[in-house]
């Protein structure tokens, strides 16, 4: 199963819907590289720490707060966060910055919490009201 590349799809998919333009020349852009690398490489570990997880599970059922983290993986994710809100005068859109950063979020979280809890986290913020 090939996994490299598909977060970097994901981000170019929301950038575009977002109507941001993808270049050559954003795409050659020196901090491009190591963002794309990085999402690239925290999708591939969270992909593999999952399939661990539902291995090491077996029919036991956890939530987000049952699961403990990798250092690796915690330490990518602050990487990730360190390129996103570095500011230099030759930058990339924060705008395209912070996608990176929202994939890689969403990824952790679907990665970490088990359906269930996703589905109540969802069902409250759409249909429970807001005091």
């Amino acid at each position: 199963v090939r996994q490299q590349g598909e977060a970097e799809l994901l981000v170019h998919i929301i950038n575009l819907t977002a109507g941001r333009l993808f270049s050559e020349e954003l795409m050659s852009h020196p901090q491009y590289k190591p963002l794309s690398d990085l999402i690239n490489k925290i999708y591939c570990q969270l992909c593999s720490y999952k399939k661990r997880k539902v291995h090491n599970v077996k029919g036991r059922n956890t939530s987000c707060s049952d699961n403990i983290t990798t250092p690796e993986i915690e330490s990518d994710m602050q990487e990730l966060v360190q390129l996103v809100l570095q500011n230099s005068s030759n930058d990339i859109d924060s705008d395209i910055k912070q996608t990176f950063l929202t994939v890689a979020n969403s990824l952790y979280y679907a990665a970490y919490c088990d359906h269930e809890t996703i589905n109540f986290h969802i069902a409250r913020v759409l249909f429970e009201r807001v005091v």
